[in-house]
Order: C-alpha cells, then structure tokens, then sequence
C-alpha cells in the first residue's frame, strides 16, 4: 500500500503534535488572537472560520470572546483534541472534518483565518490556487481573510540545513533541502522516541510575499496588505513572519 502524502497521514500529526504544538505555543494564542482581531474589523456577531484549525488552539479563543466560530481541518486526530479544547472552556465551535482545498460556504464568514504555516502544503500550485478561491468565496463581501506563514524571504534568512530540539526525552531532528529554484522546501524529519525512532518527508511550497499576494488577488481579493508580524510591522528584512491581509470587495 502507498504511503499516503504527509499531511493527509493521521500518523505523522499524532507522531509529531508534542513539537508541533509544545505548550508555549498553547499558551501564546489568546495574545494571538488579541493581535489578529486588531487587524480586523468586526461585529460582536462576526462569523469567523479557522481553516486548518488544527487542535483548536485559535477557535477555542474566538469562542471564548463571543464569536460564532467554524474550524475545518483534515486531520480526525486533532479534531478531536479541538473538540475536547472547547468542551473544557465550555464554548461553542462548529469544527469540520475537511479538506481545505474543498471547504466551501458561499459568502458565510465575515473573517477567514489561515495560521502557522498552513498554506503551500500541496504538491500542484493548482491546488494552492483552489484553496485561495475555496477562502475568496466562502468570505462574505467586505470580508477579510489573514494569513501567516514562514515566508520565502524569512527562510533564506534563516536557513540552516540540519536542526534539533530535545522535549521531555524525545528528539526532534529536522534536515532541510531547497530545490525548484527556491519554490519548494523538502524536510525529513526524525523522530526518536522512547528507543523508537520514526521518519517522515515533509514538504511544501514556497511563497515570497509579492507571489502570495499576486496569488490572492489572482482568485478575486481586491485589496492585499502585507506585515512582518501581527501588529503590522512593515514587512522586511527583520521580519520573523508574512501576515497578508486580504479583503473581499
């Protein structure tokens, strides 16, 4: 039987959550979420969709705060753990289980949130296309979509070909590989674990800010506005992330 693609194998995001999800990183989202409703501007009644929402770290937030709020991901696993994440903080969120190049609710949500480096995952641009559209039609006019990712510009910055980290006992190691001409990233990631060891290939595409820009206005966003980081930083050569913001006309 074929390995299924990485992002759609259940077993690498239940393998690799306690790194991808460590709980510094938990506990950063409500100041998160603070920052991403400055860049909004929006009802006490908005309509927001998570897509990934991964364990429901973000819609767990907007929940707690009043919105009406969807999470969409493809991943059963974190679902679940999304799920649990609202029942203990005792709010209400919609979490779906979708792919995001085929979610879509024709102009549903006043606000669409794509975080952490969760756009480029698919081998075919075509695909990246689609998922922009999928988020340009499900956004209702005058609607809003933010995006942050590790950026293009910010890696070759950064870049380094072999990488580690060590959490409680388990090890991480990353090596990372640039190919198509800066437009595409290869890592292989090992994990070691309790005398197991386990290893994956991740890859996923790369985005300089003007070709994700150009990207989004392609499927329809009239206006595209690009920051270093959430509190609208200029982008540029001291940023640690791209945030765009994209609205619908």
């Amino acid at each position: 039987m074929d390995q299924p693609v990485w992002h759609e194998d259940e077993a690498f995001w239940e393998t690799v959550q306690d790194f991808v999800f460590p709980p510094e990183t938990i506990e950063q989202a409500p100041e998160q979420i603070e920052q991403l409703l400055s860049l909004l501007d929006l009802t006490a009644d908005a309509q927001i969709a998570d897509v990934p929402c991964g364990i429901g770290r973000h819609a767990v937030e907007l929940a707690k705060r009043g919105f009406c709020v969807t999470g969409v991901d493809a991943t059963a696993p974190f679902l679940a753990k999304a799920k649990e994440r609202a029942r203990d903080e005792e709010v209400s969120v919609e979490f779906v289980h979708e792919d995001m190049r085929t979610f879509q609710r024709p102009e549903s949500f006043d606000a669409i949130l794509n975080l952490y480096t969760s756009f480029g995952y698919f081998e075919q641009r075509d695909d990246d296309e689609r998922t922009a559209l999928q988020f340009y039609e499900s956004l209702k006019p005058g609607g809003t979509l933010v995006m942050s990712l590790a950026s293009k510009e910010i890696l070759a910055r950064i870049f380094e070909e072999r990488t580690w980290e060590e959490r409680d006992g388990a090890y991480m190691l990353e090596e990372h590989e640039i190919s198509d001409d800066w437009s595409w990233v290869d890592n292989r990631w090992i994990i070691v674990d309790d005398g197991e060891v386990r290893e994956f290939t991740v890859s996923h595409r790369l985005y300089s800010a003007f070709e994700l820009s150009e990207l989004l206005r392609s499927v329809g966003f009239d206006t595209v506005d690009v920051y270093g980081n959430l509190e609208k930083d200029d982008y540029d050569e001291s940023s640690e992330r791209l945030v765009v913001v994209a609205q619908k006309k």
